[in-house]
């Protein structure tokens, strides 16, 4: 079933394209701040390999910022995901799990969360053209080709 705009007002269709105009700067956005997150997990992670190779730096010091353990003022706390030992400064708690996240592992989460890739990927398997392109598609020979012909199609 195709999507049929053919009857909207010019007005409509002209709302309805800066609406859709809006939906896709909002995602660039966004598609550019997962963009930074992701730079930071990666440069995390190349911090996070090389300092775990020491084992006995790793157990008396925290692998983010290099603290030393002490018993009461800062705890050794393992990190559900990555399971290397980070201090409380460093790490948040999920109450969910009931246990301690590093920060990358934490933005690791976000980053797979906030850019929806499993849905978007199986959006675009079973709809070849969905959302918001379909709706430009449709609306751009409707608002624009008249325009740039010099014809009457937009409003009197």
């Amino acid at each position: 079933m195709g999507l049929d705009l053919s009857k909207l007002t010019y007005d409509e269709a002209a709302h309805v394209w800066q609406v859709v105009q809006r939906d896709f700067d909002l995602r660039k956005k966004e598609e550019d701040r997962l963009g930074e997150l992701k730079t930071k997990i990666e440069q995390e992670d190349c911090k996070r390999e090389m300092l775990a190779d020491w084992a006995n730096l790793t157990q008396s010091h925290c692998i983010r910022c290099l603290k030393a353990f002490k018993f009461l003022v800062n705890k050794k706390r393992q990190c559900l995901d990555c399971q290397l030992p980070i201090c409380g400064s460093c790490s948040h708690y999920n109450k969910k799990e009931h246990g301690w996240v590093c920060a990358p592992c934490h933005m690791a989460r976000v980053l797979k969360i906030g850019s929806l890739e499993w849905y978007h990927k199986n959006m675009q398997m079973r709809f070849k053209r969905f959302g918001s392109a379909k709706v430009m598609r449709s609306l751009f020979k409707r608002l624009l080709l008249p325009l740039q012909k010099g014809s009457l199609g937009g409003p009197s």
